[in-house]
């Protein structure tokens, strides 16, 4: 399930030339975000590039996922972090 307002990003920006605007430097490669079944990304969380999210494992309201979440488990928070294990 993805909860309304969740955001999946695939790409990230460059800005390592500090002498370039970052709006022309454009994107990394791409960097798959998987989502195994049975998981559930809450309303308003943001997944962000090469993350994989857990089966059966659930993401709070409004959380960050910067690293992945193993399977059966809950992370929140900003950046989102295990709560409990649901197994």
């Amino acid at each position: 399930m993805i909860g309304n307002g969740c955001q999946i990003y695939a790409l990230n920006h460059v800005f390592t030339d500090i002498s370039v605007p970052k709006r022309v430097q454009g994107n990394q490669n791409k960097q798959n975000v998987i989502i195994e079944s049975g998981a559930w990304n809450g309303s308003n969380s943001n997944i962000l590039p090469g993350v994989k999210i857990g089966m059966n494992s659930v993401v709070g309201v409004g959380s960050v996922v910067t690293k992945h979440v193993p399977p059966f488990s809950v992370f929140e928070g900003n950046p989102a972090k295990l709560i409990k294990r649901l197994k």
